[in-house]
Parts: structure tokens; C-alpha cells; sequence
């Protein structure tokens, strides 16, 4: 009660808020009587209110919104702790793949120079087979020319001695031998080796 009365003491001392009231009564005592009653009615009407919100709301009050908000702001503590471990473990992870990056990159660079050298080693093996290939064919073509030209050369010798024989025994056969050599042939041919 204390606390309301010295409330009290402090309006009734300002002269100027009570000075404004134009409608109050020009009386001073019954002015101070009717201001009172309209600050305790006031009051009476404030208390009523944060009773109401404080302790008898059933849908709201002061105190379940902070217990609430309060519940609400441990849970956001709780995640934002969660989410900075976790964001302190990425940043661990992405310290060490940048503390492991050069040794990475060696790794990455000496695959890469074995890859290369393999298929260097590859490509330089199938060229070579290829070439070993297109030598062989080669040489069989070559050998197949070869063949052809000796045959045809063999043909064309025999041919040429052919018609050198042939021009040959022009010159030398007469009548007379002509003659006598198809007789002989023909004696050769006719069982019992007479012809007239």
C-alpha cells in the first residue's frame, strides 16, 4: 500500500497535469476528491487488465508467452549450438582437404603422368603393330608382284625361245627335211611304222 500512496502523493504534488483538467470542479478540495477518483479508477482499471493478462488468461498470458519464448529461445540456443558444431566440423574438414591439397595435387599430377606414359606406351605399341602390319602387307604384296612378274618372265622366255626356234628351223628345214620329219612322226604315231 505503500508504493500506492506514494503514487498518489507524486500526482497530487503535479500542479500542472491537474491544471489542464478545465472540467474539474473549481473547488480545490472537490477537485482533489473527483482527480483522485479518476486516477484510482484508472488504476483500478490497469490492475484489472494485467491480473487479467498475468494470471487468469486462458488463451494468453504474460507469463505463459515468456515461458514460451523463453522454451522457444533454449531451442533456437540448442540448434544454433548443433549448427555451429556442425559448421566447426566443416571448417575442419575443409582445413585439412586444404592442409592435404598439395599432396593431393602431387598425387593428382604422378596419376596423371602414368596415365600419360601408358598411353603413350599404348599408342607407341598399336603403331608399331600397325607398322609391323603394313610392312608384312607390304612384303606380301611385293612377293605376289614377284611371283607375277617370274611367271610372266617364264612366259615370256619361253615364248621368245619358242619363236626363235621356230624362226631357226625356218631357216634351216627345207623341203626335203620337212618332209622326212613328218613321215618319222607319223611313223611314230601308226602302229606297224609304215606310211606312204
Amino acid at each position: 500500500m505503500t508504493t500506492l500512496a506514494a503514487f498518489f502523493v507524486l500526482f497530487q504534488e503535479a500542479t500542472d497535469i491537474r491544471s489542464v483538467s478545465w472540467w474539474l470542479p473549481h473547488s480545490p478540495a472537490a477537485r482533489d476528491v473527483l482527480w483522485l477518483a479518476v486516477l484510482g479508477a484508472n488504476l483500478a482499471v490497469l490492475l484489472y487488465i494485467l491480473h487479467k493478462l498475468l494470471f487468469r488468461g486462458k488463451s494468453w498470458s504474460i507469463p505463459q508467452a515468456l515461458r514460451d519464448r523463453g522454451r522457444g529461445i533454449e531451442t533456437q540456443l540448442r540448434d544454433a549450438e548443433t549448427a555451429h558444431q556442425s559448421a566447426q566440423a566443416r571448417l575442419k574438414e575443409i582445413e585439412q582437404r586444404i592442409a592435404n591439397l598439395p599432396r593431393e595435387l602431387a598425387a593428382l599430377q604422378a596419376e596423371a603422368e602414368r596415365e600419360a606414359a601408358t598411353e603413350f606406351q599404348r599408342i607407341s605399341d598399336e603403331s608399331r603393330r600397325e607398322a609391323e602390319r603394313i610392312v608384312k602387307i607390304g612384303q606380301q604384296e611385293i612377293a605376289a608382284a614377284t611371283k607375277l612378274a617370274q611367271k610372266e618372265l617364264k612366259g615370256l622366255a619361253a615364248k621368245l625361245a619358242l619363236d626363235l626356234a621356230t624362226q631357226r628351223i625356218r631357216e634351216r628345214l627345207t623341203t626335203e627335211m620337212d618332209e622326212r620329219v613328218v613321215r618319222d612322226a607319223l611313223a611314230g604315231i601308226v602302229p606297224g611304222g609304215k606310211v606312204n
